[in-house]
């Protein structure tokens, strides 16, 4: 199966999912346990990949979800969202489904999620006015999620939806080597 298909798979899954949430205004909740869900998708892979395989009776996944659901508490809206999900089997598509909630649920709440790779952790300080300009920036509410990389020196490489602002050393540095390259390397 093609990946632009799987997504588009997963998008409706995860659309139908949130939309049987917010009729029931209790798109938060939903949320709560999609977190759950990815958690637990991360942390045992084994275990969904094993309800994803073939197997012949229906039942026994099905009781298996169930009691899964029971277990980690889930609404009536998330088991039965999974159920579907296996009844029609795309457990493999979970990964997937669960982002693509995630997705949805924070362009509803009018959230932008943002990737800020450093050399080293911000101080609380730094976290703050980082928070606080992308924030004005963006007009949105943002989510920053922090990725150490030594590699990019000093600095930030900040992504956001399909947009990225890279000022790290790195760069800088890369930019210098391509100008003294091009001007033959005479200007040290």
């Amino acid at each position: 199966m093609q990946k632009s298909s799987k997504f588009k798979i997963a998008a409706n899954y995860a659309n139908a999912w949130f939309e049987a949430a917010k009729d029931k205004k209790m798109e938060d909740k939903v949320f709560e346990e999609i977190q759950l869900l990815n958690a637990s998708y991360s942390l045992d892979k084994n275990v969904w990949n094993a309800l994803a395989a073939p197997i012949d009776d229906a039942l026994v996944r099905k009781n298996i979800l169930e009691t899964l659901a029971k277990k980690i508490k889930l609404s009536q809206i998330s088991t039965d969202a999974l159920l579907i999900i296996a009844e029609n089997g795309r457990i493999s598509f979970l990964d997937l489904i669960l982002q693509e909630f995630t997705n949805v649920y924070y362009k509803y709440k009018g959230i932008v999620e943002v990737l800020v790779e450093t050399a080293i952790q911000l101080s609380d300080a730094q976290d703050k006015k980082l928070h606080s300009v992308l924030e004005t920036g963006l007009n949105s509410k943002v989510l920053l999620k922090y990725q150490i990389n030594p590699e990019v020196l000093g600095g930030l490489r900040i992504s956001f939806n399909s947009f990225l602002i890279d000022d790290t050393l790195q760069t800088k540095l890369n930019r210098i080597k391509l100008l003294l390259n091009a001007s033959g390397g005479d200007a040290c």
